[in-house]
């Protein structure tokens, strides 16, 4: 595992972090295609980061931390403007049950191990689909609930996952 920090896809992870309350600005603002364009190239810097990071071996422990991060406040602000702008619903918030049990893995496995949370393939694919809603929901997509719906549901069970691996976790010694 790479201890540089400022390598490319650590970049790439920064940027997402900067370029968030750009399109949270732009979205609250009413700039819709220019808010989508970026929330895009935002969401593509999550894809980018983890592609170059294994393709070109630069992972280190600073990407694992931050990535997640990145990805939190991404579809955070992203969620809040649409619920302040748009018609999504405030039970929509359901799509970060995933991200709380995540979090407090994230402290339960630094404290308890000094190690980072590992995502698994639900908590990857509620990602992925946390911004297809997004997307959805900024385009207007006539079946944006149901895709809603199925995000939901996919970070429920992600947020079962997580507290397995959670409670097996404590328990270790």
């Amino acid at each position: 595992m790479g201890k540089k920090i400022l390598n490319l896809p650590n970049m790439l992870t920064i940027s997402r972090i900067v370029l968030s309350p750009l399109f949270f600005i732009l979205l609250l603002n009413n700039k819709m295609p220019a808010g989508l364009i970026v929330f895009v190239i935002v969401a593509l810097t999550d894809l980018a980061d983890g592609w170059v990071a294994r393709r070109t071996r630069q992972k280190s422990t600073f990407g694992e931390i931050i990535d997640p991060m990145a990805d939190k406040l991404m579809v955070l602000l992203a969620v809040i403007a649409l619920i302040i702008r748009f018609d999504f619903p405030v039970y929509g918030l359901l799509i970060f049950s995933r991200d709380v049990v995540s979090l407090l893995g994230s402290a339960v496995s630094y404290l308890k191990k000094k190690a980072v949370w590992k995502p698994n393939i639900f908590g990857k694919l509620t990602t992925a689909f946390q911004v297809i809603t997004i997307i959805c929901f900024i385009i207007k997509i006539n079946f944006k609930s149901v895709i809603l719906l199925f995000t939901i549901g996919l970070s429920v069970l992600a947020a079962i996952t997580y507290f397995i691996a959670l409670v097996k976790l404590s328990k270790k010694k």
